[in-house]
C-alpha cells in the first residue's frame, strides 16, 4: 500500500488527511519509483493549501514540494539515476496531481537532483530548495560584496538561514530579524554576525549603528509594513529583493522613502531559475560540492515529525516557533 496525504477544500492544516493507495508499480518512460526518507514542510505548502497561491488546487488535491527518498525502480529512458541511488525531489509540474506526502512517488527524472553523502535524511530533505532560492540573487549578481552588511528578516527561515551561511562563504556579514527574543541566542549560535529583534527598540537606528550608516541589501521575505523600514535601513542607492509575503498583510509600495533613498527594490521567485535550464545546471553545480564539503549544511528544527502526524506538523509550522526548515520522517 501506499499512504498519500491529501485534501478536498481549502482551509487550515485540518483538511489534511492520509487515505490508502495501491502502492505505484510500473514508471513510466523517463520515470523512477522513489520509496521516500523525509520530506520538508514549506510556506508554499501552507499558502498552497488555503488556495492562495500561484496556482489553484485541484481535488482531491496532494501536497508536498521537497522530499528526499532512495529510486527502488526505473523506467524505460532514465539515463541520470540508477537503482539505490538517493535523490532530492523538488517541485512536481502539478502538486495536486504529484505532491511529494506520499510512501512512494513516481517522478520524472527531471525532477530529481543528486544529494551529497555528507547530508543527512533530514539534512538532504530540505538541501536544494532554500539554496536554490538564492542561486540569481546571491551569485550571479553583484549585491553581495565582501565585508558588506546583508539584512535577512525572517532570520529563523529556511532561506534566511540558507543566506547566512552564503552570505559568509561569500566574505559578507549579516543581520538577522526576528521578531521572538526566545529565539535571539540560537540564532546567534546559528552564525548570524548580529541578531535584531524587531519588537525591541528602533530597528533602523540599530541597523544604521551596526553598519555605520546602513546596510547594502537586503533579502526580504516579510513584506507588509516592514518594507519601508528596511528601505529606511540601507544605504543610498543600495538594492532591497522580496521573495515572499510571510506578514500576510498588504504590502504597499512607499514610493516617498524609494525616491528619497533611491533604494532599487525587486521581486524574485525560485521557479525563475527552475525554467532557465543553464542557469539551473550552474547552480547544481555550484553548490553540491559545498554540500559534501559541509560548507553550507540545511538547517532543519529538532523537532522532527512522523509522516501519520503531518497535522501536527503543520500546525507547528504555522505557530512560528521552529528553527530552520520542519521536516517530517517516513516509517517505512
Amino acid at each position: 500500500m501506499n499512504r498519500v496525504v491529501k485534501f478536498d477544500n481549502y482551509g487550515g492544516p485540518e483538511v489534511l488527511h492520509i487515505i490508502s493507495e495501491d502502492k505505484p508499480d510500473t514508471p513510466l518512460y523517463g520515470e523512477v519509483l522513489v520509496k521516500m526518507s523525509a520530506y520538508a514542510l514549506n510556506r508554499a505548502n501552507v499558502l498552497f493549501r488555503e488556495g492562495n497561491y500561484l496556482y489553484e488546487a485541484e481535488f482531491p488535491s496532494r501536497i508536498g514540494a521537497e522530499a528526499v527518498g532512495v529510486v527502488e525502480k526505473i523506467g524505460a529512458g532514465v539515463s541520470t539515476v540508477k537503482v539505490g541511488d538517493r535523490v532530492s525531489l523538488i517541485a512536481p509540474q502539478n502538486e495536486s496531481l504529484s505532491g511529494y506526502f506520499a510512501d512512494y512517488n513516481l517522478v520524472h527524472e527531471n525532477k530529481l537532483l543528486p544529494v551529497a553523502d555528507s547530508l543527512s535524511d533530514l539534512e538532504a530533505s530540505t538541501c536544494w530548495v532554500p539554496f536554490l532560492t538564492l542561486y540569481k540573487i546571491f551569485v550571479e549578481s553583484d549585491y553581495i560584496k565582501e565585508e558588506s552588511w546583508i539584512i535577512l528578516p525572517a532570520a529563523s527561515s529556511s532561506v534566511a538561514l540558507a543566506a547566512n551561511q552564503l552570505v559568509h562563504y561569500l566574505g559578507a556579514k549579516t543581520i538577522g530579524l526576528s521578531r521572538s527574543p526566545q529565539k535571539y541566542e540560537t540564532l546567534k549560535s546559528l552564525g548570524y554576525d548580529e541578531v535584531i529583534i524587531t519588537q525591541e527598540g528602533d530597528v533602523e537606528e540599530r541597523i544604521k549603528k551596526i553598519t555605520g550608516g546602513g546596510a547594502d541589501f537586503a533579502f526580504d521575505s516579510v513584506g507588509g509594513e516592514n518594507l519601508v523600514i528596511l528601505i529606511n535601513s540601507l544605504k543610498k542607492g543600495s538594492s532591497l529583493c522580496v521573495y515572499g509575503l510571510l506578514s500576510g498583510s498588504t504590502t504597499e509600495l512607499p514610493i516617498f522613502p524609494m525616491m528619497a533613498s533611491e533604494v532599487n527594490l525587486s521581486c524574485y521567485s525560485v521557479y525563475e531559475l527552475f525554467t532557465d535550464p543553464d542557469c539551473f545546471k550552474q547552480a547544481i553545480e555550484y553548490f553540491l560540492p559545498l554540500f559534501k564539503q559541509r560548507i553550507l549544511v540545511p538547517v532543519h528544527d529538532q523537532h522532527v515529525f512522523d509522516f501519520s502526524d503531518i497535522v501536527d506538523a503543520f500546525k507547528y509550522l504555522e505557530s512560528n516557533v521552529q528553527t530552520g526548515k520542519v521536516i517530517i520522517k517516513a516509517e517505512l
